[in-house]
């Protein structure tokens, strides 16, 4: 038998039922929602302005008196709000759309609570034609106080700091008293919004919606790399786009989900410098944009099975494409910045990724090697160039009788093939250079260097060591070794192989 409801909460006793939230906790509780940075909450109100049809979105980042943020506004030309839409829009779960699978939006939790979570007050300003402003504020110091939030009213004239050709229809969202952003000014967070933006609204972007960040237009960014600014990598599709048609949970319909694949040019970029491929987006890129409506909501290594992620991915990308009527099969949350991919979802993707994944890297990994030269006179790299400045600076130590002598060593490289014998390397001389040739066949190269190929500091690092390694064991004959310096190079070579396998 059920338990019975404590008398206080039983019926025709006359005691005044508890609410079942506690408003003033319940703010502070929603502030701690944890939104991954503050263009992941500004996000929130974008998806809104997105919504309600607006073509041309406006971000403003202030300070006050001070280099840090004191408020944030948003700007767009949507439809506007009436005055029981803008009561309804400040309300947690306040929305005539909640439920709505057809767009972006869906609990009608985002702009109370991703603007409390950045700010401790929150203005709305809202109009569905010239002149008929109407206002509504969320403060959280007079709430806390006992007072209760602003509600619409009469007509409001907009904040007097607004400058802007404003439209005959529109909203504006205005965050003050910002007490939660990271530490940084206004130039920096406003460069990461445009980043940001640019890549979780790259379909709308491409649409033709505008979105500026105090002024500057964001700017479309591709993940995958298939459509790119001038300068940028392109990248190339990987197969053709896998299609999965499911049930939707809650209804039996049929949905689709899309997933496609990129492969970025290794030959074209593996040399740039690695501070240029951070800024391009390459090095640390590695990753799966879950795109929902047109929306990315995550961006991670997903849905990849048991392969781990590699240096070797950065360079190819996944993207998932859904509808929110597939939500709950991904597991999205309120404040759309993360999936959790239920078990059913995990057992149509996993396997197919899993193995386009290993597909890529394999690629990759054989695209590194194709381009490792094995001709004297390629653009040398760091290590190399800087074993070529030192050399002179070195003793030139005694050569064995009888050997050529070719009037020094006047540069240094590294070269990878394929050696008959089981070294994991040998030196050569050619017109004055001193070539280290790695040894493909050998597991050090297989496991230790060519995984490197795409870490310049720590490949660096270890070339350094390879190159005043072969120094030492070069003898500088171009005819025949040291028997010694040769049995030991083998039986170094054999015991690297045997522990490394």
């Amino acid at each position: 038998m059920p338990k019975s409801l404590p008398r206080p909460f039983e019926e025709g006793h006359g005691a005044p039922q508890r609410p079942l939230v506690d408003t003033r906790r319940f703010l502070l509780a929603t502030r701690e929602t944890g939104y991954r940075s503050t263009t992941a909450a500004l996000a929130e109100l974008v998806d809104n302005s997105l919504q309600a049809g607006a073509r041309r979105i406006r971000v403003f980042v202030d300070t006050h008196d001070c280099e840090e943020v004191h408020r944030i506004a948003v700007l767009d030309n949507g439809g506007g709000m009436s005055c029981a839409e803008l009561d309804e829009a400040l309300q947690f779960g306040g929305s005539l759309r909640f439920g709505d699978r057809s767009g972006l939006g869906r609990f009608g939790m985002g702009l109370p609570n991703s603007s409390v979570s950045q700010a401790r007050r929150l203005d709305v300003y809202s109009w569905t034609r010239p002149g008929d402003v109407r206002h509504a504020s969320l403060d959280i110091d007079e709430v806390l106080a006992g007072g209760v939030p602003g509600r619409a009213g009469g007509v409001t004239p907009l904040p007097e700091w607004l400058c802007e050709d404003v439209g005959p229809h529109g909203t504006l969202v205005v965050w003050s008293r910002c007490d939660r952003l990271a530490d940084q000014g206004v130039g920096h967070l406003a460069a990461s919004m445009r980043t940001e933006l640019g890549r979780v609204y790259r379909y709308s972007l491409w649409e033709g919606v505008v979105i500026t960040v105090n002024g500057a237009t964001v700017s479309p960014m591709d993940p995958l790399f298939l459509k790119t600014t001038s300068g940028g990598p392109r990248a190339r599709a990987f197969g053709r786009p896998l299609r999965y048609e499911v049930r939707v949970p809650t209804t039996g319909e049929p949905s689709v989900v899309r997933v496609r694949f990129s492969e970025l040019p290794v030959s074209e970029w593996k040399d740039r410098p690695a501070g240029e491929r951070r800024a391009s987006g390459i090095v640390r890129g590695a990753g799966v944009s879950v795109v929902r409506a047109g929306r990315e909501i995550d961006y991670g290594w997903h849905l990849m099975g048991d392969k781990r992620r590699e240096n070797y991915d950065d360079w190819w990308r996944c993207e998932i494409a859904f509808e929110p009527v597939l939500d709950e099969l991904f597991g999205v949350t309120h404040s759309k910045q993360g999936i959790r991919p239920n078990p059913d979802l995990v057992a149509l993707l996993a396997g197919d990724l899993e193995s386009a994944a290993r597909t890529l890297n394999r690629r990759v990994r054989d695209a590194f090697a194709a381009t490792s030269t094995d001709l004297v006179g390629a653009r040398a790299g760091r290590a190399e160039r800087k074993a070529t400045r030192r050399e002179r600076t070195l003793p030139q130590g005694e050569f064995v009788p009888g050997h050529r002598r070719d009037g020094g060593v006047r540069s240094w490289r590294i070269v990878a093939r394929e050696l008959p014998t089981g070294d994991f390397f040998r030196v050569e001389h050619a017109d004055g250079e001193r070539v280290l040739v790695l040894n493909r066949l050998h597991p050090f190269y297989q496991s230790v260097y060519h995984p490197l190929a795409v870490d310049d500091q720590r490949r660096f690092a270890l070339e350094c060591l390879l190159l005043s390694a072969a120094r030492a064991f070069d003898t500088g004959s171009s005819v025949s070794e040291s028997e010694v310096l040769s049995a030991l190079r083998a039986d170094w070579s054999d015991a690297l192989a045997a522990y490394l396998t």
